[in-house]
């Protein structure tokens, strides 16, 4: 059996925070750091440089945990396998959806597993640049997420086929809205701050955000602050403390009480299921070429 702990070191590795990591899994910070201090002990290497006001992983650490990472998902996946023997089911699919994707894929999957019972299919939220490493990894069977993720792999590597389309709005608090005479949307992203989910880098990053923003109103706002979901983003809208670029489709879902403004260029943003040509999943093909008799038409 992999030692459990291992997971406390991954933590780590990912938030570079010891608070973080015994938060994740509500042990001590003191565990946490007599445990990595053991693991460095038994190693014979430095895994952290550690300062009063960060944490850093060394080369050695970056090593060590591209290893041990593959090491427990091929694990854990193994456990799976054995979960889907045990339950009699014939396939098994991991599918990965972005931040935004879950609010128009309800009915979708429910049609799949109501046609193919026989298939055990777990489905998790990453980021955009996460779901792009672990479909190319093999964490993931199928993506399903804007298209700007193909933009990561080289031609010929993904199978892809769009499922929907939707236009993004600008959407602010009511009491928000009403300080700009005539909705002037312009006005609004110059003098308010903008939430967004956009990474750093990736294929939602913050250059494809100033891009559209350029694009769609000849400016950058001074003010951009970063979440990491959807609930965040609109909670800090709700709480008129900015705005933000949403997909319409979402909306549908979670935009009670916002004023919403189309974009000016009304342009459509693909979302698309992605899979690696050379998968020999049957279970991930069954599901990339699976129809919805419900699909609703683009937003």
């Amino acid at each position: 059996m992999i030692n459990r702990k291992i997971k406390y070191f991954i933590a780590v590795a990912e938030g570079l925070s010891f608070t973080q990591a015994a938060t994740k899994y509500q042990v001590s910070q003191t565990a946490v750091s007599q445990y990595i201090a053991s693991l460095e002990d038994r190693l014979g290497v430095r895994l952290f440089d550690r300062s009063p006001h960060s944490v850093k992983l060394t080369a050695a650490g970056r090593y060590y945990y591209r290893q041990v990472r593959g090491i427990l998902e091929s694990y854990e996946d193994t456990l799976g396998q054995l979960q889907v023997i045990a339950a009699n089911y014939h396939g098994h699919v991991k599918v990965g959806i972005g931040l935004y994707e879950y609010c128009s894929m309800g009915q979708f999957f429910t049609a799949f597993l109501s046609r193919h019972p026989e298939i055990k299919a777990d489905i998790m939220q990453y980021s955009y640049s996460e779901l792009s490493e672990k479909l190319r990894t093999g964490a993931l069977d199928v993506i399903i997420a804007l298209e700007t993720c193909q933009e990561a792999f080289a031609k010929n590597e993904l199978l892809s086929r769009t499922l929907f389309s939707s236009a993004n709005y600008l959407v602010a608090h009511p009491e928000v809205a009403a300080r700009y005479a005539g909705s002037d949307i312009t006005e609004m992203v110059r003098n308010e701050c903008l939430i967004t989910n956009c990474e750093d880098t990736g294929p939602s990053s913050m250059l494809l955000l100033h891009n559209i923003l350029n694009e769609e109103f000849g400016l950058v706002p001074e003010q951009i602050e970063q979440t990491n979901s959807t609930d965040a983003q609109l909670m800090m809208v709700h709480a008129r403390h900015g705005v933000a670029l949403v997909p319409g489709f979402v909306l549908d879902v979670q935009g009670e009480g916002l004023a919403r403004y189309p974009l000016p260029s009304g342009r459509q943003f693909c979302y698309q299921l992605m899979m690696l040509a050379r998968s020999t999943n049957l279970a991930a093909r069954l599901l990339f070429q699976f129809q919805d008799p419900s699909n609703k038409e683009s937003r």
